[in-house]
């Protein structure tokens, strides 16, 4: 029996130091670039308080918006969410912005972290439409915020910022494609950050803000016909 007890014993502490590095594993913690003066800026509000659409699988406690619309409850996307949102630049331009959001196959607790894949159409009226795909590590947010707040009933720890872009282009940027209009042909990189002002225990992000900014493989002249267009 006491070889029973000594295994079992060996066995929790070694479960307690695997879950301890894995909590604390700097590996997972990498995050995504800071805009630079160049790139193209574009924010958008927490989807709790989008004035457009909000959906998911319902396995999530952040609740769909607007109310009433329906879940994603097929078996081939109820690990799915799906956002319309409306972008704003810093000049002035607007544009609309679906999202789907699902659980990425290179998610690794032990070197990556916890990923998602974003796939972004974003269209401005008139003028064209870009494609962006992107992978995002959420374990940071999850670590200070999710599970603390949500799963341990602590308090929510005050604003936060975090950089979650982490691929698919060089483990760093997301990728952009130009689809039509005046993007046809081009191509570039994108990545995202968040601004937590205000976190709801029951629902999530109750005021965030959300930066999404990239840069295209174009000329300046190409740049500024697009940014002086009506």
């Amino acid at each position: 029996m006491k070889y029973f007890w000594t295994l079992l014993a060996g066995f929790l502490i070694g479960a307690m130091l695997a879950l301890t590095g894995l909590y604390f594993n700097p590996l997972t913690e990498a995050l995504g670039p800071l805009p630079a003066s160049d790139d193209s800026t574009f924010t958008y509000s927490s989807p709790v308080t989008s004035e457009l659409v909000f959906a998911h699988g319902n396995r999530s406690r952040m609740p769909s918006y607007p109310s009433g619309v329906p879940n994603l409850w097929e078996d081939t996307i109820n690990e799915s969410a799906l956002s319309v949102v409306e972008l704003r630049g810093s000049d002035g331009t607007a544009a609309i912005a679906s999202r789907i959001s699902y659980p990425s196959e290179e998610t690794d607790l032990l070197r990556r972290g916890v990923l998602l894949t974003d796939d972004w159409v974003v269209s401005f009226p008139g003028q064209g439409s870009l494609l962006i795909n992107a992978q995002s590590n959420w374990w940071p947010f999850m670590k200070e915020v999710l599970i603390p707040v949500w799963y341990l009933g602590r308090p929510w720890p005050g604003p936060s910022e975090y950089a979650p872009t982490v691929g698919p282009a060089n483990g760093v940027w997301a990728l952009v494609n130009g689809a039509t209009g005046r993007f046809a042909g081009v191509t570039g990189t994108a990545a995202e950050r968040y601004s937590i002002q205000s976190f709801d225990e029951q629902v999530g992000p109750r005021q965030a803000l959300t930066e999404i900014y990239w840069r295209l493989d174009e000329s300046a002249d190409t740049v500024a016909t697009f940014a002086e267009a009506p």
